[in-house]
């Protein structure tokens, strides 16, 4: 499978994750410029950016460590965006990541991941 095939096959399993949690989608592959956001999700009144990292294989790291601080960075000026575009500068938001391990099948949200680097 391609790493686009992963990538879109870990989304789908991480937004399912989340919805089952009672989160409800906001937007999926929210673009700005160059910068993506995986998931946009709600949870209560807070606004969810979720990063989502599969891998087959945690011989090199955990899927989350591959959440750089450039990776944080980017993430920010996306969601400040996304905040800005639909006029939520009001609201509660955080940064979670949701790992998923290809080889069992397991996933893993981490809440609160990261805060909003500069």
């Amino acid at each position: 499978m391609s790493t686009t095939g992963v990538g879109r096959r870990g989304e789908a399993a991480a937004k399912h994750a989340l919805e089952q949690k009672g989160y409800r989608a906001l937007a999926q592959n929210f673009r700005d410029g160059p910068r993506e956001i995986d998931l946009v999700m709600q949870d209560g009144e807070t606004i969810v950016f979720v990063e989502v990292k599969a891998r087959s294989s945690i011989a090199f790291g955990t899927p989350g460590e591959f959440v750089t601080k450039n990776k944080q960075r980017l993430l920010t000026m996306a969601a400040q965006s996304y905040l800005i575009q639909n006029d939520l500068l009001d609201r509660p938001a955080r940064f979670d990541v949701v790992e998923i391990y290809l080889a069992d099948n397991k996933l893993r949200h981490i809440e609160n991941a990261f805060y909003a680097a500069q």
